[in-house]
């Protein structure tokens, strides 16, 4: 949970939550007056919840503003505040470029086109397909299988040059395919080390200052398939 500072909230919704706690003419107080009142109230009653200071009457006040008596029943009439939906009604698929070998993608089917597909497919497989481009040609691609209840998947690339997209993509028993949805292309993360190996192969001192806060206390490298594609490439460079 967020810890939200009393002093943050707005006037409206400070006096919503001094109109939950029984706070009478809320509109006459002003937003010090609101925030003084409130404290007072969690003051009293934190011996039954916490026991702490300042930052425990903060606590027991979010927990009262983003849980309301337990259930969150009231929350959703807070200002600026919606409830989301549990399912969207378009369906589409977003890709973010998380470091130089991996991407997250993350995707929703709407339940209208389940259904359709359900009807026109009968049983069939969710794929991702994955893109790599570099200067507008096409360098690499591959489907990645997932399960129909999957929403979310990391995805593993060659290549730190170029750009990838990811389509959504479902296929029956026949081998039709049908694109359900295109993702934006994302740039590539380009590792500077990758193409520059020959640096750290000659210089000890930037190797353990660009790589130590990758190792543990016993100076072994923490599992990181990029470092370990650096290490490679030396390796690559001291056998040329």
């Amino acid at each position: 949970m967020v810890l939200i500072k009393i002093e943050s909230l707005s006037q409206k919704e400070l006096e919503h939550i001094a109109l939950q706690e029984g706070v009478q003419n809320v509109s006459s107080l002003s937003r010090d007056e609101l925030i003084e009142t409130l404290k007072d109230i969690y003051e009293d009653e934190r011996e039954d919840f916490y026991e702490g200071g300042e930052d425990n009457i903060q606590r027991r006040f979010v927990t009262w503003l983003t849980d309301y008596r337990g259930d969150g029943s009231e929350v959703t009439s807070l200002p600026g505040v919606e409830e989301l939906p549990e399912l969207y009604p378009e369906t589409s698929i977003h890709v973010l470029s998380k470091s130089a070998t991996w991407l997250f993608c993350y995707w929703s089917i709407a339940p209208l086109d389940a259904e359709r597909l359900s009807q026109e497919l009968g049983s069939y497989d969710v794929l991702l397909h994955v893109t790599v481009s570099e200067d507008g040609q096409e360098v690499d691609s591959y489907d990645i299988s997932v399960g129909e209840n999957d929403y979310q998947w990391n995805i593993n690339v060659s290549s730190t040059r170029g750009t990838a997209k990811v389509d959504l993509v479902v296929e029956n028993a026949e081998g039709r395919r049908e694109v359900l949805a295109l993702s934006e292309s994302v740039q590539l993360v380009s590792c500077y080390w990758l193409e520059h190996a020959d640096q750290i192969r000659s210089d000890a001192d930037l190797l353990e200052r660009e790589f130590s806060l990758l190792t543990n206390r016993e100076g072994t490298v923490l599992p990181c398939e990029t470092v370990e594609a650096i290490v490679r490439r030396i390796e690559q460079e001291e056998t040329v």
